[in-house]
């Protein structure tokens, strides 16, 4: 036979089933905002990854036109400057690989013209030196992103496959940036090395930048 408290202890145990479900539905819902604030986060660090890489290749290319201007290369030049022009905060993917393949192209052009050991007036090297200050100025910005494109690859790796299409500008920046960044600092080196056996003065920012590479 049943005691009293038995219907008490029946009473508590069905008003406790519920509660499994609702609160599995509670925490997924939970979840699904917690997911959600992450792509947001990653979409916004996209943005300013972007932008923090279009500056920098901005600084490239006119750097890139004005040492090939300085050089004779005055196709290369216009090129590389077109292209800066048209490079733009909110870049897509395309954009950004197209600009990355007109500075290396660019870069490429220069480095090769240097080996010929070009006849400079004092106005072709007061440019060149001024286009080497530049290119320094772009390679200091690539390294100060180096700590955010870590982050930013880092979160990448656990998003959502959902997220994914949102972050092509930031999946191909990550894939690229290390080439990237290595081959300036080659292109760097090289122009320094150039400049120092030409009798032009390097600039200080171009000093520094090798010093931090």
């Amino acid at each position: 036979m049943l005691n009293k408290a038995s219907p008490s202890w029946l009473l508590v145990a069905l008003l406790a089933l519920p509660l499994a479900p609702a609160q599995a539905q509670f925490g997924g819902l939970l979840g699904k905002k917690d997911s959600a604030n992450q792509g947001g986060d990653l979409v916004a660090q996209q943005e300013g990854l972007v932008r923090s890489y279009v500056g920098a290749n901005k600084e490239v290319l006119t750097a890139n036109a004005v040492m090939a201007d300085a050089v004779g290369l005055k196709a290369a030049a216009a090129t590389a400057r077109a292209t800066a022009d048209a490079l733009t905060e909110g870049a897509t993917k395309g954009s950004l690989e197209e600009a990355d393949k007109e500075i290396s192209s660019s870069s490429d052009a220069v480095a090769n013209e240097l080996k010929k050991s070009p006849k400079m007036d004092a106005e072709a090297k007061k440019n060149y030196a001024k286009g080497l200050g530049t290119l320094a100025k772009g390679v200091m910005q690539y390294i100060a992103m180096r700590p955010t494109f870590q982050t930013f690859s880092s979160s990448l790796s656990s998003a959502s496959p959902l997220q994914l299409p949102k972050l092509q500008s930031g999946t191909y920046m990550v894939k690229s940036f290390p080439g990237n960044a290595k081959n300036l600092g080659g292109a760097l080196q090289n122009a320094i090395a150039f400049a120092k056996s030409n009798d032009i003065p390097v600039p200080p920012d171009a000093t520094k930048a090798m010093a931090a590479l």
